[in-house]
């Protein structure tokens, strides 16, 4: 039933179990956090709205030919890691609501039932928000005052090769410029190949890379036929031939391409712009983490505002998504509508 996620989750009895069945419930719905790497510190151990990570960059020279005998003396000194910051979002649901006359003209059975679904709505909508978040270009928004509403910076965001306002990526350690499509069916292979080299060339390393991308990205990778390694056939109702790529293989690396609704929606409405069929985010997901400083939490208000209007509650979550390594990433967008 539909309302079980709600109360299977409740029995678990750990928060973060309740956030991994509700992501995990709908993953056509929440492609990026089903993807992403998600981390529970628990509560009380996450102590700053900011966090340091640690950026991975181009290997550097570490080499010296010397001669026999000859003493080291120099070279000897601290390397400080290069540090990026991110910021937590502090978010709530809309909520939800039933009012108590519902309930008796529906012979008490509301209160099983309805009052579940409600509740798994609530949590469902709640997710698939946080989801168009994540892969949205939102900036990050630090805490300045403490009636500041911080925000985390989305996928796309991260993926910009431009400096930020804040909280800035040191260039050196910015992906490349992002691949931009002029108008709708001008995406081609070749220039895809050529923006996956010059990552490759700033990564310096094999990339394996996972691409989320809108469903006007992916109609047009699909047109890539005859000239990949991996292909999913399948025959349509007339049994014409239809192929979907969902792999394409390089020299230059490997990107692993998913349809995805969440990506580069409009921060405003949260919900998919003109632009956002065309976007993509190819990333390496390992150097992309979703952390949970207080997972997805239904909180019950009906005993601390109820005076007859019925049983309601909210969802909250503190989260931010940060990152490691950016180089051999990046953005497609499309130019204008």
């Amino acid at each position: 039933m539909a309302s079980d996620i709600f109360y299977f989750s409740e029995r678990l009895g750990k928060e973060d179990d309740y956030t991994e069945t509700l992501i995990r419930h709908k993953p056509e719905e929440l492609v990026i956090m089903n993807h992403l790497k998600h981390t529970y510190p628990g509560m009380g151990a996450v102590r700053a709205w900011e966090r340091n990570n640690e950026l991975e960059g181009k290997q550097a020279k570490n080499y010296v030919a010397v001669a026999e005998g000859v003493d080291k003396t120099d070279g000897y000194g601290h390397q400080a890691n290069v540090i990026v910051k991110s910021m937590l979002e502090n978010a709530r649901s809309t909520g939800y609501q039933i009012s108590r006359e519902a309930i008796v003209l529906s012979g008490g059975r509301l209160r099983e039932n309805e009052l579940a679904n409600l509740i798994r709505r609530d949590a469902s909508d709640f997710a698939r928000s946080i989801e168009h978040i994540v892969g949205s270009r939102q900036e990050a928004v630090t805490q300045s005052t403490t009636a500041t509403v911080t925000k985390t910076r989305g996928l796309m965001c991260w993926l910009q090769s431009a400096a930020h306002s804040v909280q800035d990526v040191p260039e050196a350690f910015r992906p490349v410029a992002e691949l931009t499509i002029a108008k709708a069916g001008e995406l081609t292979e070749e220039a895809f190949k050529a923006k996956l080299l010059e990552a490759r060339q700033r990564a310096g390393r094999a990339l394996r890379l996972t691409g989320f991308v809108g469903l006007n990205a992916k109609l047009a990778f699909s047109d890539f036929l005859g000239r990949v390694t991996t292909v999913t056939d399948a025959k349509n109702p007339a049994r014409e031939l239809s192929q979907i790529v969902d792999f394409l293989r390089y020299d230059v690396g490997d990107v692993k391409l998913i349809a995805c609704d969440g990506i580069d929606c409009d921060t405003s409405t949260l919900e998919p712009g003109t632009l956002s069929g065309h976007s993509g985010a190819f990333v390496e997901l390992e150097h992309f983490q979703l952390e949970f400083a207080q997972p997805v939490t239904h909180e019950d208000q009906t005993g601390k505002l109820d005076n007859g209007g019925g049983p309601r509650g909210f969802h909250r979550a503190m989260f931010r998504l940060n990152s490691t390594g950016l180089l051999g990433s990046f953005r497609m967008v499309k130019a204008s509508a």
